[in-house]
């Protein structure tokens, strides 16, 4: 019974993030054709680094390090200790941010000067303005992460997701301001505001939901709570290991600002597209294999957690080749067909174009990531997973400052790819340790069929390109036929995968009809 509430839990929670993730992509797609790859579309996520990036791992360390905390002080103490907890870390950390916030207006330049490299004068202009801005949203995001983490320490683990919804919507109307008088000259910085009443209205959202298990806040400060100096001590470790992966991304925009304008921009919008189709097609595999896997290793069924672990890996992989193939192949089409509105012009869809590549490039080691990842969770080895994970954002880092080099903007999604497939080898030698053998031939077998399969789908795919679809024709024409190659593309896949006598086809299956009660 309690596997099989986890188990709901875990699908709806897939759910909700999935609607999410499509909204918060659709939202990129709107700062796309207000700002496409200009310089002002260049400063804004140097802007946001600092609030949204750097200062997530620190939030990120509290909320994860607070749920056992308040679950252990309600326990022994009861409700009434749990909410005072909750206040008191809330309240301290809105001092914190407010001080941090205030400072980080009035040295807002400075701050941007340290993330720049080689960047124009008016770029660091635009970024150090949209920081006095964005700067602020550290106040309600601090405050949004510790009432994420009350909410999941009562059981509530969709409304967390769902405040993404309230926030989404503040900035899709400040987009849409920053079309008309007199809000259009100050465009950028009107986005901006958008984003610090999005996390408002995202806080107030979490604190309406946070009222039904009894939360009401009160200012209580908690400098000499002996709890809130345990948890700050406990978050180290975790802030540690989140700020490793914000290192990255700093390091990465701060030799991406010394390429071309509108790198930064174009190397982001190609990100988010890797992000959706990873998003939703490999987490969806290991989300709904990790309830499973949990399951078998709790009842020490070793010889079918082998089995499923196997299939769980090739179900990734087959169904990861394709994208990665095919959007090598497409990725121009796919660009202009997504992004190419407004002031995404055809100059920007190329700028995009080319990451791209190399991210589709990399689906099939990032998917291989992810499962493998959570499978070591699964075994209690959180301390394995965190080391392989650390060595391959070093890997990124290093690849990040050969391959940007040498390649400019398109570099960092090669050194991305890269870093993947080395932390899947990586975690594939951890596991093999932990599970002996696991299977080798079989997972072999299965990757060379779905790259046999990829690859003549790739030439079809890649035909049909050259015949009939043009960057430069009308929209309505051009989407119709990338559509259709896409189409085609996976029929042709899929058919040849049928042909092959894959098992893990459907295994697919059966495991989505299970978790969807088909």
């Amino acid at each position: 019974m309690q596997y099989k509430k986890a188990t709901k839990i875990a699908l709806q929670l897939f759910i909700v993030t999935v609607f999410t993730k499509l909204i918060g992509f659709i939202r990129e797609v709107a700062f796309g054709a207000r700002f496409g790859t200009s310089v002002k579309a260049d400063a804004f996520p140097l802007a946001l680094q600092l609030p949204n990036i750097l200062f997530a791992s620190v939030f990120a360390a509290f909320s994860t390090s607070f749920i056992p905390f308040y679950t252990d002080i309600r326990e022994k103490k009861g409700e009434d200790e749990g909410i005072k907890f909750t206040n008191s870390v809330i309240n301290t950390l809105l001092l914190a941010s407010s001080i941090v916030a205030i400072l980080g207006f009035i040295f807002s330049k400075q701050l941007i000067l340290l993330q720049v490299h080689q960047s124009k004068e008016l770029q660091i202009m635009y970024a150090s303005k949209i920081l006095k801005i964005t700067i602020f949203m550290i106040i309600f995001t601090s405050s949004t992460n510790i009432l994420q983490g009350f909410l999941q320490a009562n059981g509530n683990f969709t409304k967390p997701v769902l405040s993404s919804i309230p926030f989404n919507f503040s900035i899709f109307v400040a987009i849409f301001l920053s079309y008309f008088e007199p809000f259009k000259k100050f465009d950028i910085y009107i986005v901006a505001g958008g984003f610090v009443v999005g996390y408002f209205w995202s806080l107030v959202y979490q604190l309406n939901n946070s009222k039904k298990y009894g939360f009401k806040f009160y200012p209580v400060l908690g400098f000499k709570d002996e709890n809130i100096k345990k948890m700050i001590k406990f978050s180290f470790p975790v802030f540690i290991s989140s700020s490793m992966a914000q290192l990255y991304t700093f390091i990465d925009r701060y030799l991406l600002t010394g390429t071309s304008t509108g790198a930064v921009a174009a190397v982001a919008y190609a990100g988010k597209l890797n992000d959706m189709v990873v998003g939703v097609f490999s987490s969806s595999i290991s989300v709904l294999a990790f309830s499973t896997l949990s399951n078998l290793q709790a009842k020490g069924d070793k010889e079918n957690f082998r089995k499923f672990f196997v299939s769980s890996v090739n179900s990734i992989i087959l169904m990861m080749m394709p994208f990665a193939i095919g959007g090598m192949i497409m990725a121009k089409e796919i660009t202009r067909l997504i992004y190419q509105r407004g002031n995404f012009t055809t100059e920007s869809t190329l700028l995009t174009a080319s990451p791209l590549m190399f991210y589709c490039l990399g689906f099939v080691g990032l998917g291989l990531r992810d499962i493998l990842n959570r499978t070591l969770y699964v075994l209690k080895d959180s301390k394995t997973a965190v080391k392989n994970g650390v060595i391959a954002i070093i890997c990124n880092i290093i690849l990040d400052v050969i391959f940007i080099h040498k390649f400019k903007h398109t570099g960092a999604a090669m050194a991305f790819a890269t870093a993947n497939y080395i932390a899947a080898v990586l975690l594939f030698i951890s596991l093999r340790k932990k599970l002996g053998s696991i299977g080798w031939k079989r997972i072999a077998g299965v990757f060379v069929k779905a790259f046999v399969a990829s690859l003549i789908m790739g030439v079809f795919v890649y035909v049909f390109k050259q015949r009939f679809i043009y960057l430069t024709m009308p929209l309505k024409h051009f989407a119709f036929f990338t559509t259709a190659n896409i189409l085609l593309g996976m029929g042709i896949y899929a058919g040849i995968i049928y042909l092959l006598k894959v098992e893990e086809v459907g295994f697919i299956v059966k495991m989505v009809r299970e978790k969807f009660g088909i």
